[in-house]
């Protein structure tokens, strides 16, 4: 949306409500995709979902069996999910004792939320 300085108060209104728009959609298709996960938890899927992250898990154990390094970026590569699910899988198997998380490294970035879809931004 551009932005008129001439008019700025109502542009200022209108990338208010565009973006409250963007948000509400986001909401909206946030509680659809909850809702059809929920409805499609059957004691299969939830199996089917367990035996994955145990899966992934052992990888990340073999990883650092292996060498001792947790690289989340090389990880996410190698088994096909992004670094955050890396970490959060790392964080699991620490407090179930699989692995022992004894120090971290970690560098300052502006990338923005990786979590956050695009289109909000918009």
């Amino acid at each position: 949306m551009n932005i008129d300085v001439k008019n700025y108060p109502d542009q200022d209104l209108k990338m208010l409500v565009h973006s409250l728009e963007l948000i509400s959609a986001r909401i909206f298709e946030s509680v659809v995709v909850t809702n059809q996960t929920a409805c499609a938890n059957t004691p299969e899927m939830n199996t089917m979902f367990h035996e994955w992250v145990s899966c992934l898990g052992d990888n990340i154990v073999s990883l650092v069996e292996k060498d001792g390094v947790i690289d989340p970026v090389a990880i996410s590569k190698k088994i096909g999910v992004s670094s955050s699910t890396v970490l959060s899988l790392c964080l699991t198997l620490h407090r179930e004792g699989k692995i022992n998380i004894s120090s971290l490294s970690a560098e300052k970035t502006d990338v923005p939320n990786r979590e956050i879809c695009g289109c909000i931004k918009g």
